[in-house]
């Protein structure tokens, strides 16, 4: 019988939102109150006790949880962003190696920064290692860093200790 084609049997080294390796690493269950899906290796703010958000406008590096972790346990149609489903519950990295996109090119050892934006764009919940402006504005995250070095729009891993 001949095998059956349409898997791949290459992976990707590795996708936004998975956890790098085994250190340490601890993931907080919050909701994601918005409509619309989260996707996968963006860094949210809080949104009351229980949830959590893409960054806004005037969000601060004191709101900041940690990233979207990367989970296999729901399903998408077609269409939809391939993250934390609205309106569901959702974990989120805030002590680990995980791998992101990011942004611009960074190099390893680099400081992190969330890019909350201006209100215009859709940049917000991405990293950078630069403060940025607009729509590209970010803050610094305390006990990040980037731990491998990317170009711009490539995955690389940052290093989280935040403590949810």
């Amino acid at each position: 019988m001949a095998v059956q084609g349409g898997n791949a049997l290459n992976h990707g080294v590795a996708y936004a939102g998975m956890v790098a390796d085994g250190e340490l690493s601890n993931a907080v269950s919050k909701v994601n109150k918005g409509t619309v899906n989260i996707a996968f290796g963006l860094g949210v703010v809080t949104d009351g006790d229980d949830g959590a958000k893409l960054p806004v406008a005037g969000s601060t590096a004191a709101q900041f949880i940690g990233v979207v972790k990367r989970e296999l346990n729901r399903a998408y149609t077609a269409t939809d962003v391939v993250g934390a489903v609205a309106k569901r519950d959702m974990s989120v990295e805030t002590v680990a190696p995980i791998w992101v996109t990011a942004r611009v090119a960074v190099a390893k050892d680099d400081p992190v920064y969330l890019v909350i934006g201006d209100g215009t764009g859709t940049n917000q919940g991405q990293f950078s290692n630069v403060v940025g402006a607009a729509a590209t504005l970010a803050v610094l995250i305390p006990n990040a860093k980037w731990v491998s070095s990317a170009g711009a729009g490539a995955l690389a891993k940052i290093s989280l200790k935040i403590g949810g």
